[in-house]
């Protein structure tokens, strides 16, 4: 009991000093000389008190302005990341339209059959399946597009147009298993033969005509032409891969490797030239 009251007394007295030492703080009786050693006096002993105060309160002002500033330095990398994505942003969609422009370029700039009118079209959906070896392109008869004429782009052969609507058509592609197209070794050479698709985006195999004909691996494919076939003479196809030579039967195969990367295609050339009957 005794030691409470002690402490009640101790409480009771600092609260008193404090409370005189703020009334004579506030009030400024200059030239008042007993007020003024009171005055002096009171923040003399007060010192030690606010000095105690004071330490105790700078931890707690550093960790206010410490938080406040971990709060500006992560609205400050938010806003930097936020920056970085938006510019990721645009360089991707830059990117991706500088890569449809050069899509664009290649399937205008066609030095081969040069002589043909062409109308340029959009790739609008590829094959539903691998069993499925056709495309749909956004122009139609309204263009002037019409069945079995030859499908190119920059880099050659594609297929032929099998169907026709007003503002659409869809292309059957030369990679379609038992699809033919008939072929020449280069456009010096008489070397021919019917190519046919395998089922699969990348290859033909051709059987030549003539067995003693020559044929190296690197050698140029192009299209042969003729009456009835559904493609103009001289069209890049591919390069031979691989040359076959079955000496029984007197049969000559090759393997080619198509230039037309069919899975990745955007735009088409329709050459507006019906085959010969």
């Amino acid at each position: 009991m005794a030691v409470t009251r002690r402490t009640s007394r101790r409480r009771f007295t600092l609260a008193l000093l404090v409370l005189t030492s703020i009334t004579l703080l506030t009030l400024d009786f200059r030239g008042f000389g007993p007020l003024e050693s009171a005055r002096s006096a009171a923040l003399g002993l007060l010192a030690p008190v606010g000095e105690f105060f004071g330490r105790i309160g700078e931890p707690v002002g550093e960790m206010w302005r410490g938080a406040r500033g971990y709060g500006e330095l992560e609205a400050e990398n938010q806003r930097l990341k936020g920056r970085i994505d938006e510019l990721e942003g645009r360089l991707a969609t830059s990117e991706a339209a500088q890569q449809e422009l050069d899509e664009l370029k290649r399937a205008l700039n066609i030095e081969f059959a040069g002589g043909i009118e062409k109308v340029t079209a959009r790739v609008s959906s590829g094959p539903v399946s691998n069993y499925d070896a056709t495309i749909q392109i956004d122009k139609g008869a309204s263009s002037g597009i019409r069945p079995k004429m030859a499908v190119v782009t920059g880099a050659g052969l594609l297929g032929h147009v099998d169907v026709v609507s007003e503002n659409r058509a869809t292309v059957r592609l030369v990679t379609e298993k038992d699809q033919s197209v008939g072929v020449k070794v280069r456009s010096d050479q008489p070397v021919k033969g019917v190519a046919r698709g395998q089922g699969n985006e990348h290859t033909l195999r051709a059987t030549l005509i003539r067995f003693e004909d020559p044929v190296a691996v690197d050698d140029l494919i192009l299209t042969s032409g003729g009456r009835g076939s559904f493609y103009p003479p001289d069209i890049p196809v591919g390069k031979v891969t691989a040359v076959y030579e079955d000496e029984p039967s007197r049969q000559k195969e090759i393997e080619i490797d198509l230039f037309v990367n069919v899975g990745d295609v955007e735009y088409v050339q329709v050459l507006l030239q019906e085959p010969p009957e």
